[in-house]
């Protein structure tokens, strides 16, 4: 079947969809989930899971991998959940990839829930654009394959619990899951005027642990060590790595430690966050943190750096580029033209391209801006044009590209 008969059929399956659209992302906006609260997260991949499986697909909610000894803060993430047109068996075929965790604790969709505003061609409320509008459009793409019959090889749709934190829970599971894919779309957020990315920086998370010794500030300062004091000196070494120039950034985001204001603190903690272009600057980079925080300026303190790089970078490789072609291609013809736009930010796209070797585009979503604020948005009005692009990507994709070899984890 050629592209524009392709398009006549997906054109009509789209004709009246979109209010069901909207009404799931208003479901699914007004949920709370938070990376950290694996329950709340959960809660949104059973409702997307019922969901799938009305629509007839194959779904599972994936066992956790075993938590690493020193980060077991990852017992409180929520679990993949995955859709699938076929028996894994089948292989994965054609992915779709998006993450149901957003950076807003509890309470905040009660407090902003879902809103549209049609005249502004806004829509707004907690992870409205980063990333539940994509859980919908990849879902609702989906379905319209499936529906049509169009496509000739399986689908796999992957629902992460963790992507805000660098998906450490999920990068095993899309090693298994996903494993010799034919390509893979990540409705990460669209860029504005039909803006895709081919390109990604790489991130990492690292949670730094001081113990120290407790004493009183007052009377006996000398017989303490202060681990809050060993933080500062750990914050501004690491700081020094920041390298602009080179798109290299260390960010101490958040800190905790101590126990009363005249206590010398017995224990800190902080979490950093790390972004660099090449998987092997970023590698040197974890390594030379570890290195600082080996270093105990305050004596009688120790420190602890777990965690590394967790996604690596999206590279525009001559697949990435030839795929990108056949969604050019896509958005020439249903009047959405589609441009390349380099992101700064990090997507298990850069999983699947770079570790598993599959064909990779992102920030296919509906487009939106302010992510991570109170003013976030999406643009309702690209809501199903972006949707017929990931459709269209996903056929030619089919025919165009065989599965990726597999490879040794």
């Amino acid at each position: 079947m050629e592209l524009a008969q392709w398009k006549e059929r997906i054109d009509g399956w789209f004709a009246d969809k979109e209010p069901e659209m909207l009404a799931l992302l208003e479901r699914l906006v007004n949920m709370d989930s938070f990376t950290s609260d694996g329950d709340d997260v959960n809660r949104v991949g059973e409702a997307i899971a019922e969901w799938m499986r009305n629509a007839g697909f194959h779904t599972a909610k994936i066992a956790k991998a075993p938590v690493p000894a020193d980060e077991p803060w990852m017992a409180a993430l929520g679990n993949v959940f995955t859709a699938r047109t076929h028996p894994a068996e089948a292989g994965p075929g054609i992915v779709f990839l998006a993450h149901m965790d957003t950076v807003f604790p509890a309470g905040t969709a009660a407090a902003r829930p879902f809103r549209l505003d049609r005249a502004a061609d806004r829509a707004t409320g907690p992870g409205v654009t980063d990333m539940k509008a994509g859980l919908v459009q990849n879902m609702f793409v989906a379905r319209a394959l499936k529906e049509l019959g169009l496509i000739r090889v399986p689908m796999t749709l992957t629902f992460s619990p963790d992507e805000e934190l660098g998906s450490p829970s999920t990068t095993p599971v899309l090693g298994e899951q996903l494993n010799g894919a034919v390509a893979a779309i990540c409705s990460e957020p669209g860029y504005a005027d039909g803006g895709v990315t081919l390109e990604r920086k790489g991130s990492g998370h690292m949670l730094l642990e001081i113990r120290g010794k407790a004493a009183h500030a007052g009377r006996c300062y000398e017989d303490g060590a202060s681990a809050i004091l060993e933080l500062a000196h750990k914050v501004l070494a690491f700081d020094r790595y920041v390298d602009l120039p080179n798109e290299t950034t260390v960010n101490t985001g958040l800190v905790s430690g101590g126990t009363s204001a005249n206590s010398v603190a017995p224990w800190a903690s902080a979490r950093i966050h790390i972004t660099f272009k090449t998987l092997e600057t970023g590698r040197r980079l974890a390594e030379a943190l570890r290195a600082e925080a080996a270093k105990a300026v305050i004596p009688g303190t120790s420190s602890h750096l777990s965690g590394g790089v967790r996604l690596p970078p999206l590279v525009p490789t001559a697949d990435v580029l030839r795929f990108y072609e056949l969604i050019r291609r896509a958005g020439d013809l249903i009047g959405y033209p589609v441009r390349s736009e380099r992101s700064k930010g990090t997507a298990e796209s850069g999983y699947t391209s770079s570790v598993l070797g599959v064909p990779s585009v992102c920030s296919m979503g509906p487009e939106g801006s302010n992510l991570h604020s109170a003013d976030e948005y999406m643009v309702p009005s690209t809501f199903v044009p972006r949707c017929k692009l990931a459709a269209l990507a996903a056929l030619q994709a089919a025919e165009t590209f065989s599965p990726a070899p597999r490879v040794e984890l």
